[in-house]
């Protein structure tokens, strides 16, 4: 039976994606967001988490910030086409900096960070900075 133009597709997508992800997987990189008086920077890097699935991946770094007020530094990714709820990495109020980490499972799906002023708490991510790809 010959295979099916269908087919072909969705093989030459998956095996796109499973060399792509093999060729990233092993490298950290590097990441930045900024909104008003706050900045957040680090670094992605792959962590085994014993799944069949690959590993997962852990986003570290710190967020700083030089004025007055309450900054968070949110996670969010999409696996298959779904994107998950935002989840905080971490909030620091006034100047000063603090570590950031979170480690999401494995998968090949995208994941970015968006970093908000938190001005008015009944609607947390009404004045944050675009969301920024991780990995």
């Amino acid at each position: 039976m010959a295979p099916t133009t269908r087919s072909l597709a969705a093989t030459a997508l998956l095996s796109l994606a499973l060399v792509s992800y093999g060729s990233s997987a092993a490298a950290a990189d590097s990441w930045s967001v900024a909104r008003g008086t706050a900045e957040a920077s680090g670094t992605t890097r792959p962590v085994e988490m014993g799944g069949l699935h690959g590993p997962g991946l852990a986003v570290e770094g710190e967020l700083r910030t030089t004025g007055p007020g309450c900054s968070t530094l949110w996670i969010q990714w999409a696996e298959d086409l779904t994107v998950g709820p935002p989840f905080r990495m971490g909030t620091r109020c006034g100047a000063g900096s603090i570590p950031v980490r979170f480690v999401r499972p494995a998968g090949l799906g995208q994941t970015w960070v968006k970093l908000c002023n938190d001005t008015n708490p009944e609607a947390p991510h009404a004045n944050c900075s675009e969301p920024r790809y991780v990995r």
